[in-house]
């Protein structure tokens, strides 16, 4: 969306003091562990941009409090499964061979917007390890959530995901959909953890040296199923929803919304086996 475009479709400029006012109302409280999904469009022409967006959410959960984000870059990944697009079969030697290996602090993110893109990077923020499925936090609690995040398990109960399950994390939504919650592949995980597996690989330094490292990850499923349970969460009272700049935000306990994703599932034929 131009810039032009945001401007006319915002009634006044939105910024991180108004933003912090808007957070607090929607519940988040000092002390809070978020993990925040987010579209800096949604909130329309915001003064500061992602960096009064950050701003905001530090200020709001306080020094007591973490911010996570995820850093996905699903560039860093087997060029045998890219699918959009695909690449040629002669290529996929070159692009394994040539493919700068995973650094947490320069690897750039991809698809996860302007405000994850920024967090990563924001003075004092750590990233987990894993070349595709990393997440940045910033806060007393970061360590603990990003350390030892498996190659195999990017997203079940070893990783960051799990980590915040076992804490009283709690996800925001800023402008954007429940198929964007990343906490719900932990549910996946959960309720079919026999699931197939999908060879990986990426470019990893191993004792200073770059080798090209493969493993195996659970398949996802696609992220449309993950709407309905958004949408029985918002419904139950479950989730805190409230306007955020121009758009919409959503407040929603982590563990809570993944064992209402594990209920509605339980007993479902696995979509990825169908």
């Amino acid at each position: 969306m131009s810039e032009e475009n945001l401007i006319n479709r915002t009634t006044k400029p939105v910024t991180a003091e108004a933003l912090f006012d808007q957070l607090k109302s929607l519940g988040i409280q000092s002390g809070d562990t978020l993990l925040v999904h987010s579209s800096l469009s949604s909130l329309g022409w915001v003064n500061g941009g992602p960096v009064a967006v950050i701003q905001a959410l530090l200020q709001a959960v306080g020094e007591e409090g973490t911010i996570v984000m995820p850093a996905q870059s699903a560039s860093i990944t087997n060029p045998e499964n890219w699918q959009a697009p695909a690449v040629p079969k002669d290529w996929v030697d070159t692009i394994r061979y040539t493919m700068p290996a995973y650094d947490p602090r320069i690897t750039p993110t991809r698809d996860m917007g302007q405000i994850a893109e920024l967090f990563r990077t924001w003075p004092g923020a750590v990233r987990s390890d894993h070349p595709f499925s990393s997440f940045a936090a910033l806060g007393p609690l970061s360590e603990q959530i990003i350390s030892h995040h498996p190659l195999h398990d990017p997203l079940g109960m070893s990783s960051p995901l799990g980590k915040l399950y076992q804490l009283p994390a709690k996800v925001l939504l800023i402008g954007v959909d429940f198929d964007k919650c990343t906490a719900l592949h932990l549910a996946e995980q959960i309720v079919w953890p026999g699931r197939r597996k999908t060879m990986e690989g990426a470019p990893l330094m191993v004792h200073g040296k770059k080798q090209w490292v493969s493993f195996q990850v659970p398949q996802v499923m696609d992220s449309a199923v993950f709407l309905p349970v958004g949408a029985a969460v918002l419904a139950s009272g479950m989730a805190a929803s409230g306007t955020l700049g121009e758009g919409k935000g959503v407040l929603v306990g982590l563990r809570q919304l993944v064992d209402t994703a594990v209920k509605e599932w339980s007993g479902m034929k696995d979509p990825v086996e169908s």
